[in-house]
């Protein structure tokens, strides 16, 4: 029996093609995959990998002009998959400190700062926010609010209402006479 061992030089080669950096040049959403640009050759459609992908998702699709590395066994870009993305000038990290952000193409964003133990959430003018709870929804702390709310529904208060500087259950009306009379507005 003889055994051939392979030549060092293609062993380097191919685990050199194993894993490279390319370009994406175009995205399929429908069927998940993309085409990735090497410096003389660009791929047929392979998939991207999703951070999750069994009873918990995330989907997160890969941009034209995003910098990624792709895997392909035994060199063969049929059988690639992309597996990251890199930052890069034209795409840097978003953030510049031990945060975690998402940043998104239209502006919003999506930070949180271990160290300030701040979460942002920010929306593009026109943005707008849905929180979808049947069960209830429960904030613990002050709660700030810059603009108009409306209510549909009871509002109910364990302590006192003040509007405009007055208390819904401290307030008193002046000049008022016992018997059949109704009060006039708060002053």
């Amino acid at each position: 029996m003889v055994t051939y061992m392979a030549d060092p030089a293609d062993i380097q080669r191919l685990l050199g093609d194993l894993a490279r950096e390319g370009t994406i040049v175009s995205v399929d959403l429908a069927d998940r995959t993309a085409r990735v640009r090497f410096e003389n050759l660009v791929t047929g459609d392979i998939p991207w990998l999703m951070a999750r992908a069994g009873k918990t998702r995330i989907s997160s699709p890969p941009s034209i002009g995003e910098q990624v590395l792709v895997i392909a066994p035994e060199a063969d870009t049929d059988r690639g998959i992309i597996i990251g993305s890199l930052s890069s000038s034209a795409h840097p990290d978003p953030a510049q400190d031990g945060s975690t952000v998402i940043d998104f193409e239209d502006g919003a964003r999506l930070a949180y700062d271990p160290v300030s133990h701040a979460l942002t959430i920010a929306l593009p003018s026109g943005g707008r926010a849905e929180i979808v709870a049947d069960g209830g929804l429960s904030v613990k702390g002050p709660l700030s609010v810059d603009g108009p709310v409306d209510v549909n529904g009871k509002l109910t208060a364990s302590d006192d209402v003040v509007g405009g500087g007055k208390s819904l259950k401290d307030h008193l009306h002046d000049k008022v006479q016992p018997g059949q009379g109704v009060t006039g507005k708060p002053l």
